[in-house]
């Protein structure tokens, strides 16, 4: 069923529900695109959501706004983000779902909308996109995400920029430069540790991290920092699950692949940790 979260044609999302009477764990689904308007969409995820309802987990796929949408960037994406995952107190009034167990997995630039989710609750309380904090994430599982945003504008040995257009700027509504307590602000590794558990699903392609190494097949050639050896020494619980080959869209396109399965393996070990944790 799709459900609004709010008024902009953007802000809805697909509950699907596990058979059964409940209360079930909910899985926060983020399709990436580059953080781009008219890339990617909450379609790509549907066949995840599917293969969560058949192992007894909610999903909660979500569209919204993005670089190049009436009121996307700053603050409108994270606010919509934001928006989304609080209305599963919503949801649960009338549906058997058990929101202390809300898990988020983002795939790509939506790994890091999952990871920014994350840390949500640290901004301060006037910050302009931290919005009204009512849900907060049990987990991240991050599918081939890269999280630092400096790796948005960031050019490829062809000295194309990474996602074929500038977007950090538009993003931020300002020039990094002039806006770092905004770039601060939505970038999740400056805000380590996170306080829940994190499990990062990467193609070999991509990990692990060595000096000098093409990653995203020579679209950047930005150093990227160890983000779970990072987690790790800030004393947050990180998995790392290495998927030998895969291609950075066969986590959210291919249910028959490795990443595919190894992703939504991910999820269903989340949410057992959390319940055991919290047991």
């Amino acid at each position: 069923m799709q459900i609004p979260y709010g008024p902009e044609p953007t802000s809805h999302g697909e509950l699907l529900l596990p058979d059964g009477p409940g209360p079930f764990p909910v899985a926060m689904l983020i399709h990436g695109g580059c953080w781009l308007a008219g890339l990617g969409a909450m379609e790509d995820y549907r066949p995840m959501a599917q293969l969560l309802r058949q192992g007894g987990i909610a999903s909660w796929n979500i569209e919204y706004r993005r670089v190049g949408h009436d009121g996307g960037g700053w603050p409108g994406t994270f606010l919509d983000l934001g928006k989304a995952l609080n209305h599963l107190d919503i949801l649960s009034r009338d549906h058997p779902l058990d929101i202390s167990r809300t898990v988020a997995l983002g795939h790509s630039s939506g790994g890091h909308f999952a990871a920014w989710l994350a840390i949500r609750d640290q901004l301060p309380a006037s910050s302009d996109i931290k919005g009204d904090a009512k849900v907060s994430l049990a987990g991240a599982v991050l599918a081939d995400a890269f999280i630092d945003p400096k790796v948005m504008d960031s050019k490829g040995l062809d000295g194309a920029l990474y996602c074929g257009e500038p977007v950090l700027a538009r993003l931020l509504g300002a020039e990094a430069d002039a806006a770092p307590e905004r770039l601060r602000e939505i970038s999740p590794l400056k805000w380590l540790p996170w306080g829940v558990p994190q499990h990062y699903v990467i193609s070999s392609r991509r990990y692990p991290v060595t000096p000098g190494r093409l990653l995203a097949d020579g679209r950047t050639t930005m150093a990227m920092p160890d983000y779970p050896a990072l987690a790790r020494s800030a004393g947050d619980d990180c998995e790392v699950s290495v998927i030998e080959g895969a291609g950075h869209f066969d986590f959210v396109e291919a249910p028959a692949s490795d990443a595919f399965t190894a992703s939504h393996q991910a999820v269903l070990q989340m949410v057992e940790r959390i319940r055991e944790g919290s047991g």
